[in-house]
C-alpha cells in the first residue's frame, strides 16, 4: 500500500502536503497549484486515496475539499518518513494571510480546515492592510474555488468576546483553526499549535 502511495514524485509530493498539513482542508484547485500534479492525475490520485481511506472529503456548495484522515491505518509511518523529507510544500494560503498587517492573531477556519459549517473562514485580529487583504482574499477565494467570508476584529473586541464566551469566537476556537499567527496573552488557553510557516 505504501508503494502505491507513493509511486511518482507528484503523488508524493501531494501526499507529502497533506500530511505536512493535517489540519488544513485543500480544494481540487489548491492542490494542483501547491502539488503540482496535472489535472488527470490528480482528479486519479484523489479517488485512489479516498479509496483506501486516506482522505476526509467535505463540501460546501459545489466545491470539495480533500484533508488527512489521521485515522489512517499508515499515517503513524507516512508521519515518520515525512520527517525525513528536506523540502516539505509550504502551505501558500497560510503565508499569504500571515502578510496582512500587524496582527495578533490569524486563523484559516471554516471550509480551510474542512468545517464548512462554520461561519467564517478567515479571522483576523489586529491591524490590517487593505490592499494586503485584497491580495490575500483574492487568493483565498481562488483556492476555495468559492467566495470566503472573513472576519476582522481588534484586539479588544476579540479579548472581550473570548472572555464572555461568545458564540462566534467560541465556535471558532473550538473547531481546530489553523493558527498562523498567535501572539494572544493567553496561549495556552487556545491550546492550539501555532503554523509554522
Amino acid at each position: 500500500m505504501l508503494a502505491q502511495l507513493l509511486s511518482s514524485k507528484p503523488k508524493t509530493s501531494l501526499i507529502n502536503l497533506l500530511l505536512a498539513h493535517p489540519n488544513r482542508a485543500f480544494s481540487f484547485t489548491e492542490l494542483k497549484n501547491t502539488s503540482g500534479c496535472s489535472k488527470p492525475l490528480l482528479k486519479e490520485t484523489l479517488k485512489e486515496l479516498d479509496k483506501m481511506d486516506f482522505l476526509l472529503v467535505t463540501q460546501k456548495h459545489r466545491p470539495k475539499y480533500y484533508q488527512m484522515n489521521k485515522h489512517f491505518a499508515l499515517y503513524p509511518e507516512l508521519v515518520n518518513l515525512l520527517r525525513k523529507v528536506r523540502n516539505i510544500p509550504q502551505d501558500q494560503m497560510a503565508r499569504q494571510a500571515a502578510k496582512v498587517g500587524d496582527c495578533k492573531l490569524v486563523a484559516l477556519t471554516g471550509v480551510f480546515v474542512g468545517k464548512p459549517r462554520i461561519e467564517t473562514d478567515l479571522l483576523f485580529v489586529g491591524k490590517i492592510s487593505p490592499k494586503k487583504l485584497q491580495n490575500c482574499l483574492k487568493l483565498a477565494e481562488k483556492f476555495a474555488e468559492q467566495q470566503v467570508s472573513y472576519t476582522i476584529f481588534t484586539p479588544h473586541e476579540f479579548d472581550y468576546r473570548r472572555v464572555m464566551n461568545d458564540r462566534f469566537v467560541k465556535n471558532i476556537l473550538d473547531n481546530d483553526p489553523v493558527l498562523i499567527v498567535d501572539k494572544t496573552k493567553q496561549r495556552k488557553s487556545l491550546s492550539k499549535l501555532v503554523y509554522k510557516l
